[in-house]
């Protein structure tokens, strides 16, 4: 720890000497170049020294000047009081800079050549200014530095809250998503276990597979549509042992868009919203169609059913802007907002054929698509 400390205090110091120093080459170079042009030249040895002093001197001022800032920083309710104190400190290190540049230089108009105090008011005097000015560069650095710092921090804080924002919906969502779906599951498994065992197993063996993917993306905020839609798919295949030949589920999804990412879990809740309020009720054959494009920069995804269409109440809501659906689709509304700002949107919207359509548009970016070995690994880590 003492060696970050020291290696950061050597940084630092380094840092403000290299400032200075070249703050006083060019003012050397600017001192060289105006008494060129007049009858006493002055060399570049000599203009050197001479700028060097009065900026080293102002190098050597600046530890106190920064740790004064600190101490009486310009914020509000206190800035007028701590002005104050600037104004005290400014006013006792720009003479003192430049009775210290006089006596270490020793230029030829010196007062210290033949000292008389009205020689030193009027050398004060002429350079007040510059040593205001430098002051003043001081304090407004070291105030954009800290301000600076300060919008970094809040900056990754910011972006750590809306991580674990956007966790904890997706948690949200799997807690009200797996209880009601478990306990459908399982009855129609305990149905199936006399009637048809064979599908029984199999409807286990789906379960246990898709509670294994449910496991693997428990921390991942985004997937790529290819994932989201085997999730998707083994989710209906539960659900078709419980609709027997009602439900029918079509897809059309273009290859070249399975590797857009979307958000985990996005399309469960948009399908069995379809289900349970379209195809349920619904006396016969229920159709849900599920479709993706892409618009330009942005991704479409669509969910349609062939069932009754919205409720009065949920159509008044939709109309007025207000949040509809329910607690699946609230929380999949507070995700897409989380993730995406303003960039999304998802409306429900009755069909002119009848059903309803859940249109969800999202920005279109791809990433890849993981693999088996990709699933088993990350549900050890999530074990472990």
């Amino acid at each position: 720890m003492t060696r970050v400390v020291t290696r950061t205090g050597l940084v630092r110091f380094a840092a403000l000497g290299g400032a200075w120093t070249a703050y006083g080459l060019l003012c050397a170079w600017e001192t060289h170049y105006w008494y060129s042009l007049t009858a006493h030249p002055l060399s570049w040895p000599e203009a050197s020294r001479y700028e060097l002093t009065y900026a080293w001197l102002w190098g050597a001022f600046t530890p106190l000047i920064l740790w004064f800032c600190g101490r009486f920083r310009l914020e509000r309710k206190v800035w007028p009081k701590n002005l104050a104190w600037h104004g005290l400190l400014m006013l006792v290190l720009a003479p003192l800079s430049k009775i210290g540049f006089e006596a270490i230089a020793m230029p030829p108009d010196s007062p210290f050549n033949s000292f008389t105090w009205q020689k030193l008011f009027r050398s004060v005097e002429s350079s007040f200014d510059t040593g205001a000015l430098l002051y003043c560069v001081v304090v407004l650095l070291e105030h954009a530095l800290v301000y600076y710092r300060r919008y970094q921090a809040s900056a990754v804080k910011a972006s750590q809250l809306q991580t674990q924002l956007v966790q904890t919906q997706l948690q949200a969502l799997k807690m009200q998503l797996h209880p009601h779906f478990l306990f459908n599951t399982l009855h129609t498994i305990t149905a199936l276990v006399r009637e048809d065992p064979d599908e029984a197993e199999r409807t286990i063996v789906r379960l246990g597979e898709l509670l294994r993917l449910f496991m693997a993306n428990s921390s991942v905020h985004e997937v790529p549509l290819a994932e989201e839609l085997r999730v998707l798919e083994l989710y209906l295949e539960i659900e078709r042992t419980r609709f027997d030949d009602r439900l029918r589920v079509h897809y059309d999804v273009p290859r070249d868009l399975e590797s857009a990412m979307v958000p985990n879990l996005v399309l469960q809740p948009l399908v069995e919203n379809a289900i349970r309020h379209g195809v349920g009720p619904v006396c016969g054959p229920g159709r849900i169609l599920i479709q993706a494009e892409q618009q330009g920069d942005v991704l479409v995804l669509m969910v349609k059913d062939s069932g009754n269409g919205l409720p009065k109440e949920v159509k008044q809501a939709a109309a007025s802007g207000n949040s509809h659906g329910g607690m699946g689709l609230r929380i999949t509304r507070g995700r897409m907002e989380s993730l995406y700002g303003a960039h999304q949107s998802l409306v429900l919207r009755n069909l002119m054929e009848g059903g309803v359509e859940a249109r969800v548009t999202i920005p279109f970016h791809t990433g890849p698509v993981r693999t088996e070995e990709d699933y088993d690994a990350e549900l050890q880590s999530t074990n472990r």
